[in-house]
């Protein structure tokens, strides 16, 4: 293979010359793929199934029942989304709590020590909104919306098909492997909205939540109604799919 200059473009796709993007980080990149072959991905393969086989209903039972603001045939990201609600979120109908919580206790101990880490540091992974910030080599950089002055992490996607633009808002779950994080699923778009709109609606169901439900924080409001960022999406794409005549 022909080794890359460093004012040659970047292999990663972001456009920018290779000395600018992926350069500096090529070890970091390297140990973090290492990680995510070895640990991460049969971790993650052997939690969804054993989430999948103990839900006791179709994938599209569970949509009818926790995602009902979903409308059509659902999409492979929808899909995908259900899996990981499957694994990290509370639903009350089954009676059973998370289904993490199960995996970690009865296979857990079966778990090498490396992955056991990773187990226990996926654990209480929570779900937020992020807005993008740049793309390069599958590793989005994403900054927390609903936290203050929160620091940007970077986020590979495990199907390598997410390649968003700059400022994007998106709901995600990122866990934690080697230096990076590793996104579940698809992420979640709030199509043609900002991030300050999204955070302020997102908010303002936390505080419905307050007079209507139980009076908590924003963290465990997020984790007792853990889908209320997609039906937050849902109104996004609704909105976004209506045809104004004229315009």
């Amino acid at each position: 293979m022909e080794r890359v200059g460093r004012n040659d473009p970047c292999p990663c796709g972001s456009g920018r010359k290779y000395k600018r993007c992926c350069l500096s980080h090529e070890g970091e990149r390297t140990a973090f793929v290492e990680v995510l072959g070895t640990v991460a991905v049969p971790l993650l393969t052997r939690l969804a199934r054993y989430a999948q086989s103990s839900a006791g209903a179709t994938l599209e039972t569970v949509a009818r029942e926790d995602f009902p603001f979903w409308h059509g045939p659902h999409t492979r990201r929808q899909g995908a989304r259900i899996v990981d609600h499957l694994m990290f979120d509370p639903r009350p109908k089954s009676g059973s709590g998370r289904t993490i919580d199960r995996f970690a206790l009865e296979v857990g101990p079966t778990l090498d020590d490396a992955a056991r880490a990773m187990l226990s540091s996926w654990i209480d992974a929570p779900r937020r909104v992020y807005r993008t910030q740049s793309w390069s080599g599958g590793f989005t950089e994403c900054v927390d919306i609903l936290a203050d002055d929160a620091a940007p992490i970077l986020v590979y996607d495990i199907e390598e098909a997410w390649k968003p633009s700059a400022g994007e808002v998106v709901a995600l779950r990122p866990l934690p492997v080697a230096h990076a994080y590793l996104c579940t699923g698809a992420p979640v778009e709030f199509p043609k909205r900002d991030a300050v709109e999204v955070a302020e609606q997102v908010r303002r169901r936390h505080l419905d939540f307050v007079r209507n439900e139980r009076i908590v924080g924003f963290d465990d409001f997020l984790r007792l109604a853990p889908t209320a960022l997609d039906e937050e999406s849902a109104r996004s794409l609704a909105a976004s799919s209506i045809i104004v005549p004229g315009a």
